[in-house]
Parts: C-alpha cells; sequence; structure tokens
C-alpha cells in the first residue's frame, strides 16, 4: 500500500506540475498528501476513480504562471486523453443519426444561469382593476412582473416592434387603449393592435412628465390630450 501510494502521488504531483509549472498548486497537493493518513488516502483514490471527486486546479484571474492551452493538450496526449472528438448529430427530422466528419473539443463546464428564475418572489396580478394614476400602470394587486430597459434593448434589437408596443404602450399606460385591448379579449379571446390603434391614447406617464417639466418651466415634446 505505501509503495502504490508513493506512485500515484509522485503521479499526480508531476501532471499537476507539468499543466502549470512553478505555481502553488504542487505544493497544495503535498500538504494534502501530508495530511492524509493510508485509510483517507485510499477513500480519496476511489473517490478520484468513481468521479465523485476531481482534481483541482487554482489559477487566479492575470495570475502567473498562468495555464497554457497549448501545453494541457500536450499532457493530455500524455495521459492518453481526447479532447477532441467526433459526434453523433441528430437532426430531428425523422433522419437517421450521422457521425460528425470533424472533431470537436469536448470538455466538462459549469453551467450558470443568466436569468434570475422568481419562485418564492414569484408575483402574480389577483386581478386587472387597479392603475397608478400618475403612470397608468398596473399596482397594488394588479401589478405584475414588468420590462427591463436592457430587456427592451434586446427587443428592439431583434425588431420586436410591436411587442414593444403591447408592453410599453398598451399595457404600459395607455389607459384608453388598454380598455379597448381588454375589451375585445373579453369578446372575442383575442386582440390585433392594429384594430385598436385609432382607439389609444398617449401614455400616461409621458402626460404626467409633460406636467411636471411644464409646471418647472422647462420645454420638453409631450403631448397632453
Amino acid at each position: 500500500m505505501a509503495g502504490n501510494r508513493k506512485a500515484a502521488e509522485e503521479t499526480i504531483l508531476h501532471y499537476i506540475e507539468e499543466m502549470m509549472p512553478g505555481s502553488d498548486n504542487t505544493q497544495m497537493y503535498r500538504n494534502l498528501f501530508a495530511s492524509m493518513d493510508d485509510q483517507k488516502f485510499d477513500v480519496f483514490m476511489k473517490e478520484l476513480a468513481d468521479k465523485s471527486k476531481r482534481l483541482a486546479i487554482v489559477a487566479p484571474n492575470f495570475g502567473t504562471p498562468r495555464l497554457d492551452v497549448k501545453r494541457n493538450l500536450e499532457v493530455g496526449d500524455k495521459l492518453g486523453h481526447k479532447f477532441f472528438e467526433r459526434i453523433w448529430i441528430d437532426t430531428g427530422n425523422e433522419m437517421p443519426r450521422y457521425l460528425s466528419k470533424d472533431e470537436y473539443l469536448i470538455v466538462l463546464l459549469p453551467l450558470r444561469r443568466q436569468a434570475q428564475l422568481l419562485v418564492k418572489k414569484i408575483s402574480i396580478p389577483e386581478d386587472n382593476k387597479s392603475i397608478d394614476d400618475f403612470t397608468g400602470q398596473p399596482t397594488g394587486k394588479s401589478k405584475g412582473s414588468k420590462i427591463s430597459y436592457p430587456e427592451t434593448q434586446i427587443m428592439a434589437a431583434l425588431n420586436l416592434d410591436n411587442n414593444l408596443t403591447e408592453l410599453l404602450k398598451y399595457r404600459g399606460g395607455d389607459i384608453k387603449g388598454f380598455d379597448a385591448m381588454n375589451n375585445q379579449i373579453s369578446k372575442t379571446g383575442g386582440v390585433s393592435l392594429k384594430s385598436i390603434e385609432h382607439l389609444g391614447t398617449n401614455v400616461q406617464s409621458t402626460k404626467t412628465l409633460h406636467i411636471f417639466l411644464t409646471s418647472m418651466h422647462i420645454a420638453n415634446t409631450g403631448l397632453v390630450h
């Protein structure tokens, strides 16, 4: 056991050093092995074997020494690991799977979700009756989710003009247009923005801002009907 352990430690330390020469990682693993008795080391190796635990390397951003892709590919070759493989592709169109001609990089990576999901803080409107006098937008029990400025920019970049019109105008403070939209939905089960565009007015928040700026003797382009 002692001989096998010594060989295992030397192998791990050798490749850790090869992947990032001169880093503190090699000494970190030396200290880790020194803190283990044979029983703990045996458990550690079994966890590596069944992949419930993996060896890690600490590589601080902008630090030295640095990881090097070419060097790590060479280490992979020495260990018999293939980073690039041909993959099976399934088009999902009732066509048979086929094996790609080219090889692709296959690695395990952590995944972090970019969108925040509301679970405990989820907000579902109880009704559609309450609006803010200043903005014309839902408030209180009628208030649900809202569209952010970055989301607005993304939708504009995707040319989703009708979506923006619905969210920022009819659902964003155009009281008469909102009423017309709800009225048509209740009667027909759906609504077309084209069919209610002559019934809409200005967004209430624009009117409110116009009044505030005018009261301050600041000229503006706000429209009041």
